[in-house]
């Protein structure tokens, strides 16, 4: 259930809706609150792992309470989806016999049908198994399973997943004899094609030859279309490229890109990078920097800005994204990218003494400039909604942004973003445009003060 309440007064809602350059409406109203059990109900305990459908309509995430619906009898972690449009809650970690198991990290199709997620000592399996649940029909399939659809017999990653627009393709890192990785190889990455069966290696080299380093992924690393599959890597997937990398595999044209370089044909970072994103389009990607080697920086450093980079792909520019403004110097690339929309939008969450004492991390939208990706707006939206001043605690161990940039999901620790929240857990808390939903949000009596 979604409980709404004001809009900070220091985030400019407006502003944010005309900046959004492809896709935006003149004006729009944003709905912002936070996902409970129920009109008077609070969860009771953790929530994580966040992710957003591209229509904004559809939310899903990971909890441990156990009060989101009748008493099942599970008390693990559960993957949940929320219809925002509806204010409806399910658990998606339950079979079509309607057993719940265990369910991690989940990521959603373009509609909402689809949830992917990672299970552990679940009904299909042994070990960390990938599965994915038909929201309509009810089937849950192993994804990290072999073209017979036999689950993998080795290490899956349990680090993150993918899943393409339609929900056809599920995307992750094993190293499994079974999905085509050799006998005590290292982590690949994995396409798994849900309609075919299909198991592609997506972490090849030039030549078709898979990664002699460990491959790792996150969630929000496949384009919509399920063309395009962004990783990082350890090993050598280009000649001369050493350390860990950002990439984007055209599988269409078996083709292995280097992103984390600057401009079409410069150099690679020399620091590793990570925290990668991949919008739908598959247009923009972002990725942290570890800073100590910089991308083409003056003096070779990335003091002064985010750390965060955003590569467009089409223009082959590689641009810092700006520190924000409210962070000192000294906390310099203390950001970390999870999330771009097809507009350039970025998510992220960077760590800064807000009060002057605690180091605490806040989640900030960054809205490039029409001219200049590498200039925009940052705007803070973990903040309470009383005054605007950041939350009390730490945002955005996860979070996400749709393909249009105009809804924004995040975790966050905070006890005084609501000012009704009282179960001292962590939560998951919505920005999102209003358009994008009908009245039957306000149902409940959530209508907006």
């Amino acid at each position: 259930m979604y409980r709404q309440f004001a809009i900070p007064p220091s985030f400019h809602a407006a502003a944010l809706a005309a900046l959004a350059l492809l896709a935006a409406p003149a004006h729009a109203d944003f709905l912002y609150g936070r996902i409970v059990p129920g009109a008077s109900a609070q969860a009771n305990n953790d929530s994580a792992a966040v992710d957003v459908s591209a229509d904004g309509r559809t939310v899903v995430f990971s909890s441990a309470a156990t009060n989101w619906g009748p008493d099942d009898g599970f008390y693990g972690t559960r993957a949940l989806a929320v219809d925002l449009d509806l204010n409806v809650i399910e658990t998606v970690s339950r079979t079509s016999a309607g057993v719940v198991f265990r369910g991690e990290t989940p990521v959603v199709s373009s509609d909402g049908r689809y949830v992917a997620f990672l299970s552990n000592n679940s009904p299909f399996g042994s070990g960390w198994q990938v599965v994915r649940k038909d929201r309509h029909t009810g089937e849950v399939k192993v994804a990290s399973s072999d073209a017979a659809w036999t689950p993998a017999n080795n290490f899956v990653q349990d680090d993150g997943l993918a899943i393409s627009a339609d929900g056809r393709y599920v995307v992750f890192a094993a190293s499994s004899s079974n999905l085509g990785v050799a006998t005590g190889g290292q982590d690949q990455v994995i396409v798994k094609d849900m309609v075919s069966g299909q198991v592609r290696v997506a972490s090849l080299k030039s030549d078709g030859s898979p990664s002699d380093g460990y491959c790792y992924i996150v969630p929000r690393m496949v384009s919509a279309d399920g063309r395009y599959v962004g990783m990082n890597c350890d090993g050598t997937l280009a000649p001369g490229v050493i350390g860990r990398q950002t990439w984007v595999r055209d599988l269409q044209t078996n083709t292995t890109e280097l992103v984390s370089r600057v401009g079409a044909n410069g150099p690679a970072s020399t620091a590793f990078t990570y925290g990668l994103a991949l919008s739908p389009s598959g247009r923009f990607v972002t990725f942290r920097n570890a800073c100590y080697g910089g991308l083409g920086q003056v003096g070779g450093s990335c003091e002064g800005n985010s750390g965060v980079y955003l590569r467009d792909r089409q223009t082959q520019t590689t641009y810092p994204v700006p520190r924000p403004a409210v962070i000192p110097t000294s906390y310099a690339n203390y950001c970390q990218a999870s999330s771009v929309s097809d507009i350039g939008t970025i998510v992220m969450a960077c760590a800064y003494k807000s009060d002057g004492v605690n180091q605490r991390s806040q989640v900030f939208v960054y809205v490039p400039s029409p001219n200049d990706l590498g200039q925009g707006t940052h705007e803070i939206i973990s903040v309470r909604s009383a005054d605007g001043q950041p939350g009390n605690n730490d945002s955005g161990y996860s979070l996400a942004v749709n393909a249009n940039g105009l809804s924004m999901v995040f975790e966050s620790k905070a006890s005084d973003l609501d000012p009704d929240d009282t179960n001292g857990r962590s939560d998951i808390f919505v920005l999102a445009d209003e358009s994008m939903f009908t009245d039957v949000i306000f149902a409940d009596g959530f209508e907006q003060p």
